[in-house]
């Protein structure tokens, strides 16, 4: 069949017309927000990525897989002058192995000892202006940046946080939250989402050790209680099958 040629002027033009669509893999799709993180490790994030991540920090120093189940790994930097430790926790089965808090100590021989103003630099470039401050005396001094579940830097936020801490939440994370909380324990596990730094002062300007933690309360509490959820089911289903054999054992008479 033969065409005109103003027929196929009208089809090439409207085939000009039809938009392109790039492929997906082509455009630069948005990355999902990992903020904030410590060492570059995040709340969420994969345990194998995690543990290359921590690596990065030593190159004399190897990560170590730790004897508590809660804490996936470790990194200890034995330098005398300087001791060094970060441990990273990780979510319980069935959920996928997932970091869920990460704290760093460092602790300082008397003759090298850290400023408190070079700490707080370091953490106020890294994260921004605290939120909150909180300093119980006696040489401790604490120190919150908040975040929303999307990572950002809240300018303020309830007093009643400051009595989160992820340390709090170790055990809870094998067993699942606590069924009838607090009224701090219920604020913490609805919006702490923080990095709480932990200053021990020999004064007002030298630090003996300070130790900083990141973690997502909300999160850790969703991971939490679907492993407190597979294990009341298998409790459950592991006494069904014990009944069920108790059944069949009927005596003769």
């Amino acid at each position: 069949m033969r065409l005109s040629l103003s027929r196929i002027s009208v089809i090439v033009i409207s085939l000009a017309l039809i938009p392109v669509v790039a492929p997906i893999h082509a455009q630069n799709l948005p990355a999902t927000p990992h903020t904030p993180d410590l060492l570059g490790i995040y709340p969420g994030m994969p345990m194998n990525l995690a543990r290359a991540m921590l690596q990065k920090h030593s190159s004399q120093v190897n990560v170590q897989t730790n004897a508590q189940p809660e804490i996936g790994f470790s990194m200890n930097i034995p330098d005398p002058r300087n001791r060094d430790q970060i441990n990273v926790f990780l979510t319980r089965a069935p959920n996928a192995p997932a970091v869920w808090m990460i704290q760093r100590s460092q602790n300082f021989d008397p003759g090298s000892p850290m400023s408190q103003s070079a700490l707080l630099t370091a953490l106020r470039q890294k994260y921004g202006k605290e939120t909150l401050t909180w300093d119980r005396g006696g040489g401790g001094l604490y120190l919150y940046w908040i975040f929303d579940q999307s990572g950002h830097l809240l300018t303020s936020a309830d007093q009643g946080l400051q009595g989160c801490s992820g340390n709090s939440f170790v055990n809870y994370i094998r067993t699942g939250p606590p069924q009838s909380p607090n009224t701090i324990e219920q604020s913490c596990f609805r919006s702490f989402f923080a990095v709480t730094a932990m200053l021990n002062r020999r004064d007002a300007q030298l630090l003996e050790a300070y130790t900083v933690e990141l973690v997502n309360m909300p999160y850790a509490v969703r991971v939490a209680t679907v492993t407190m959820n597979a294990n009341n089911a298998a409790a459950d289903q592991a006494k069904r099958n014990q009944l069920n054999k108790a059944n069949q054992k009927k005596p003769v008479f």
